[in-house]
């Protein structure tokens, strides 16, 4: 499973539950809370005041903060307090998931629940359902971070139908936020904007709240990664009026302040503000985060010429990636080294940062086929299975209609003998007849079958041609490369041979880019990360900018995601029009109009070329694949066209029930493009 690079952090309910506050208290706050702590009469009083003063150190000081949690968890131990031990192990949870020791966050939120669990069902109490709710949070924290992103999704989900009950819960916030990054990270972006959304909007019911800050960040790093400077603005303003109120998420905020500012081009305040936000991640011993800011601090430094601080971030990034295990954020890590050495001339680092990287990838690329494998044995095995019952059922069927048949005929036998010979003649006809019906059935759904195979193997074959071309042949030739600038940089040569040397590494540099363009034509980024309409407009201007043709593109209806299978067929449905355009019909112009109705589609892609007679000539291997993509996509697909008067090609396509799965795209996110805003008149 291809690992998806982003921002994220987990949101962790440190508070909420028993009144506690959920940020770190002042100096004189935290006092009083030791005071109160000294003080309490109970030991349950006591065990109270130790969450509260643990869950105020929490964002500055992770040990104390840890000492006091269990300090209450052993106080509520002794007074048989359950509630408080249930509390104790969550804030122990909570804190481990600060440090990154997701092994003992699960099991703490694990032993919380047990806990919790049965006095809830015995008495179901506000709080005890808010602890729940937390609980649940936190093992979604954890699976999230394991990249078990399901199951992550379903404890969130789990977590907010335990508040969604309560009238008002600050903790649904956190709840919500985390709903979103889960589905962003399942390439659903719409719905995670709408989880996102509906935290904002509870700003009304709760105030400005230190959970809204969380949200707020998520919400401004969405707009970065679209290239929304200004929407992206007004939440990082939103977020900072919250600082002062919730200093657990200050790194997190300057974090994103900075990615704002490396947006908009500005590299002093961006490196200012990463400083800051890196800063707060040391005192508060957020290693993950960490190692993220020291590689973009690293790569920033490199791009301003201070190749020596560059260095020192990028390897103290290296190592904290390293003691995390996170082997894809260690592949990142040393392709970034890699690169900055071959920026210094330091080859033979280079070298080495890259075949460290290559072999780690090849761990991982190992580990992903064999889970693959499984994974379609499986599916396999299930889609056998099913369609041996279907089969099954089908024969019982045939048969209880067989028996219904020759109980009427022999009904008729014994009531007319006389039209015995009539009879047998007219069942025999009858189920010849439904025999050759279902014959010609069945060989409309082999044909069917066969297409639908056919299709989605091409695909299927296109993704992995251009994963191996990236990640195979790509690797291989940056390898020779680093090889090349080794030899060159290791002995002086003759002007002959290093004149030769320093061809051979432009050539290799352009056959890389080569590479990459092919690997993005089988496969285009755009489609998976941003759906149909953003990727039929780069193809249009792919096509325009490669030739002297004009293209024009429309789209309408497309606010809504259709499956990705469905998306698949339909670019590659455009794709083959217009390549068929640029080879065949020298035209000057090209209209592509993509129109959604429901489950309809309408395309239609008309050039001013020279044209031809339909009649006359037969179709090619291009518009035959197109005609068998409409028929796969239960359409039709109609040519008009003479010579010297262009080509129009229109297809009526109808999906199905399951293709139309996409949801409203969130605002901002493009729905109808065009090349040119000029009228397109056919010739």
């Amino acid at each position: 499973m291809a690992h998806r690079r982003r921002t994220r952090w987990a949101l962790l309910l440190l508070a909420l539950l028993g009144g506690a506050p959920a940020v770190a208290a002042p100096g004189t706050a935290a006092d009083s809370l030791r005071h109160a702590l000294r003080t309490a009469p109970t030991d349950t009083a006591r065990a109270l005041t130790a969450l509260r003063l643990s869950i105020a150190l929490a964002a500055t000081d992770t040990a104390r903060a840890g000492q006091y949690a269990r300090q209450a968890l052993s106080l509520s131990t002794t007074a048989s307090f359950g509630y408080g031990q249930a509390h104790g192990w969550l804030q122990l949870s909570a804190l481990a998931l600060i440090r990154h020791d997701n092994a003992r966050a699960d099991r703490y939120s694990q032993r919380a629940e047990a806990i919790a669990g049965p006095l809830f069902h015995q008495h179901p109490a506000t709080r005890l359902r808010k602890l729940l709710g937390a609980v649940a949070n936190n093992r979604g924290n954890v699976a999230d971070r394991r990249g078990a992103y399901a199951a992550a999704t379903r404890f969130y989900l789990q977590a907010a139908d335990y508040l969604e009950a309560l009238p008002a819960s600050t903790t649904l916030l956190t709840v919500y936020a985390n709903l979103g990054n889960s589905f962003l990270v399942l390439s659903q972006p719409a719905r995670a904007a709408r989880y996102w959304r509906q935290a904002a909007a509870l700003r009304a019911r709760t105030g400005p709240v230190p959970e809204l800050l969380p949200v707020y960040l998520q919400l401004a790093t969405l707009h970065l990664q679209r290239t929304q400077p200004d929407s992206a603005w007004q939440q990082l303003q939103f977020a900072r009026s919250l600082l002062s109120i919730n200093t657990l998420y200050a790194g997190e905020f300057y974090g994103t302040l900075g990615q704002y500012y490396l947006l908009v081009q500005q590299p002093e305040p961006a490196g200012q503000a990463l400083h800051r936000a890196l800063g707060y991640a040391e005192r508060k011993g957020a290693a993950g985060y960490q190692a993220q800011l020291l590689g973009q601090l690293g790569q920033l430094e490199a791009q301003r010429g201070d190749l020596g601080h560059a260095r020192s971030s990028l390897q103290r990034s290296l190592a904290l990636t390293a003691q995390l295990g996170d082997p894809q954020q260690l592949v990142g890590a040393l392709g970034a080294l890699a690169q900055l050495e071959e920026e210094a001339g330091q080859w033979r680092a280079a070298l080495r940062y890259t075949q460290r990287a290559h072999g780690l990838r090849d761990s991982l690329a190992g580990t992903a086929v064999r889970q693959q494998a499984q994974q379609l044995e499986a599916r396999y095995r299930s889609r056998q299975q099913a369609q041996q019952l279907a089969a099954l059922r089908q024969a019982q069927a045939a048969q209880a209609l067989v028996l219904r048949q020759q109980r009427r005929l022999a009904a008729v036998y014994l009531a007319l003998l006389l039209a015995v010979a009539v009879a047998g003649a007219l069942a025999w006809a009858l189920r010849r007849h439904r025999r050759r019906l279902a014959q010609q059935q069945q060989a409309q759904e082999k044909v069917l079958l066969t297409t639908q195979a056919v299709l989605r193997g091409q695909e299927e074959e296109r993704r992995r041609v251009a994963r191996d071309l990236h990640d195979g042949l790509g690797g291989l030739l940056a390898t020779v490369k680093f090889y090349l600038g080794a030899a060159r940089s290791r002995d002086a040569l003759p002007a002959g041979p290093a004149q030769l040397l320093a061809q051979a590494t432009g050539h290799l540099d352009a056959a890389v880019g080569e590479l990459r363009r092919v690997a993005r034509n089988l496969m285009p980024e755009a489609l998976l990360a941003f759906g149909l309409a953003q990727a039929l407009h780069d193809l249009c201007d792919a096509t325009e900018q490669a030739g002297a043709l004009r293209v024009q593109l429309q789209t309408y209806g497309l606010d809504a995601r259709l499956a990705p299978a469905a998306e698949a067929d339909v670019y590659r449905l455009v794709q083959e029009l217009l390549t068929n355009v640029v080879k065949h019909a020298r035209a000057r112009q090209v209209l592509v109009q993509l129109m959604r109705h429901g489950p309809d589609l309408q395309l239609v892609v008309e050039d001013d070329g020279c044209g031809f007679d339909p009649a006359a000539r037969p179709p090619g291997v291009g518009l035959r694949s197109v005609q068998a993509r409409a028929q796969y996509l239960g359409g039709t697909a109609e040519v008009q066209s003479r010579p010297g008067q262009g080509t129009t090609v229109s297809l009526e396509l109808r999906l199905p029930a399951e293709a139309v799965a996409g949801a409203a795209l969130p605002a901002g996110a493009p729905t109808a493009t065009a090349s040119t805003t000029e009228p397109f008149t056919s010739k």
